[in-house]
């Protein structure tokens, strides 16, 4: 069989459709060939001459997230093929199933329609090829000149992110399903859905605090690591295999500070910019970055770029609920954010879930779609039920509640919910007998926006050359605000000591998370040991480094 490789850079008109047999482009094996402490669009790492352009970053980014996309059509396909596998057949005895279009003890099936089997093969259309990029693009120039919080910072991020993704799937666990099918569970149902895109964006900006998003998914085969025991290998696999999740995931990355003005949210309230007044004068840049993306998302030049991430309603309806979800969690500078944060740590990592043994996860199966059931997912060996129905949504007393009847007939569904401080409440059909499962889907969630917040500071947990540009950027960032007078600090004064606090009260707790999680196996201590070797340097020679680059700075600034 062939391979042919997209081109790399064509015009966007010009790029062929992504098939079943094309190869990775050179710069996606580059990228995901990087090392995690090597995460960089800049060669050689840390260097400050010589700036990547706008185009290259773009490229970067659209490479992560075509490649992204393209698993999540590639697994569609392998779940339209187990969903219709659950109908006997009476040509194959009626209890056949199709392993991703295999049937069992078979051969592939072959399609009654040489057009069809054309049609099928491909994944990404030239179209949709095209309106990524021209939207990567789009985004991108609207990332302000900031030195920090700009466009090559969202790389970054989008490819920090990409890794932590890859690093998850180093650390998991063989799947205990040998027949290595792909299933995805169904994930809370949180009281957010509207009709129209930007009435949606604009309630979730609005009630950020009522609003949670959890990825739940599928199991998936992989390499095996010790270090994870049965509790903590269920965890993993129900949530990072999630195909739809790392779109959204990556995807979170590259828009999380788009139109960023460089400045802190607390300088916008304190200058009553415009945005404060709109989004309730908490995490405004960030609310203000999630509209952005998804009023741009919604433009005609992209419908068939949003159409194949939006295939349903749901599926949309789960991209704004993820995006608001690990977008908001980057916010550390908000008191109440970082309150919250704590608390839903807290909640989902409190006890331990209770270990269902080895046959924990052992098949997701996926029921048939119609009018009556949009979607439903069972986990066989917890016998959780999760279902996605019409529902009547009414705010009372400041909570929300759900009125309305279940759409199917089986199954006793109840409805729990999870209350956070600040009144944020995450509500899950679900078994009245089983609070491991609703814990387990919380912890999805945490997951996610903790990994995000990694990402987000990942140069502290990579290597010393990528920690000293990305502190200069910063540093530069802030002493341009301050001369511009839309600050009141000269960041000059305690930038050593600032930076080892910084350490002690957010990055390295922040590492800890990621090894207590337990869902990277033995990967765990990698930003721990990353995040200590550079604050141990930093204290040697940071009192230097801080000096040079101040005298640096300031000299360009003259």
């Amino acid at each position: 069989m062939s391979r042919r490789a997209a081109g790399e850079h064509p015009p966007e008109n010009d790029l062929p459709p992504i098939e079943l047999d094309t190869s990775s482009t050179e710069l996606q094996l580059r990228i995901f060939k990087q090392s995690w402490k090597n995460v960089s669009a800049r060669h050689p790492i840390g260097s400050i001459e010589n700036p990547p352009d706008i185009v290259t970053l773009a490229d970067f980014a659209s490479a992560i997230l075509e490649r992204r996309l393209t698993d999540v059509v590639r697994y569609r396909r392998q779940a339209k093929l187990a969903d219709k596998s659950l109908a006997p057949s009476s040509k194959d005895g009626g209890g056949a199933h199709l392993i991703n279009g295999i049937k069992e003890g078979g051969k592939p099936l072959k399609s009654s329609s040489s057009a069809q089997h054309n049609n099928d093969r491909i994944l990404l259309t030239s179209r949709c090829r095209s309106q990524l990029r021209k939207f990567v693009k789009h985004i991108a120039s609207m990332y302000h000149d900031n030195n920090y919080h700009g466009l090559e910072h969202a790389v970054h991020v989008t490819m920090s992110a990409n890794k932590l993704l890859d690093m998850l799937q180093d650390g998991s666990v063989e799947s205990l399903d040998s027949s290595n099918e792909d299933f995805m569970a169904s994930e809370p149902y949180l009281k957010a859905q509207q009709s129209e895109d930007d009435n949606m964006v604009d309630s979730l900006m609005r009630n950020g605090s009522k609003f949670s998003s959890s990825a739940s998914g599928t199991a998936s085969k992989s390499s095996s690591s010790s270090s994870l025991t049965p509790r903590t290998a269920h965890q993993h696999n129900q949530t990072y295999s999630d195909i739809f999740a790392k779109f959204a995931f990556v995807f979170a990355g590259f828009i999380h500070d788009v139109d960023h003005q460089g400045v802190p949210n607390a300088r916008l309230v304190e200058e009553d910019d415009p945005i404060c007044n709109t989004y309730g004068r908490i995490s405004v840049a960030e609310k203000h970055s999630i509209k952005v993306a998804f009023r741009t998302l919604n433009e005609s030049d992209y419908d068939e770029f949003r159409s194949t991430v939006y295939e349903t309603n749901e599926d949309k309806l789960r991209l704004h609920r993820i995006i608001h979800s690990v977008v908001l969690s980057t916010d550390i500078a908000s008191p109440e954010r970082m309150r919250e944060t704590k608390k839903r740590w807290h909640e989902a990592f409190s006890r331990p879930v209770q270990d269902h043994g080895p046959l924990a996860f052992s098949r997701l199966s996926l029921a048939g779609k119609n009018t009556a059931t949009k979607e439903i997912a069972t986990v066989q060996a917890s016998k959780l039920q999760l279902v996605t129905c019409d529902v009547d949504t009414i705010r009372r007393e400041g909570k929300y509640e759900a009125r309305g009847e279940l759409l199917m007939k089986r199954n006793s569904i109840s409805t729990r919910t999870l209350q956070m401080e600040g009144g944020q409440t995450v509500e899950y059909f679900a078994t009245s007998s089983n609070e491991d499962d609703i814990k387990t889907a919380l912890r999805h969630s945490v997951m996610l926006e903790t990994m995000l917040n990694v990402a987000d500071v990942s140069h502290a947990m990579q290597s010393w050359e990528l920690f000293c540009f990305w502190n200069r950027k910063l540093y530069e960032e802030l002493y341009s605000a301050f001369k511009a007078g839309r600050s009141d600090n000269d960041p000059s004064s305690g930038w050593y000591q600032n930076e080892l606090n910084f350490f002690r009260g957010y990055i390295i707790p922040l590492s800890e998370k990621m090894k207590k999680s337990g869902v990277f196996g033995d990967r765990g201590e990698e930003w721990m040991k990353n995040a200590t070797r550079i604050r141990d340097r930093w204290k040697k020679e940071g009192k230097r480094v801080s000096k040079e680059m101040i005298n640096a700075v300031r000299k360009d600034f003259e």
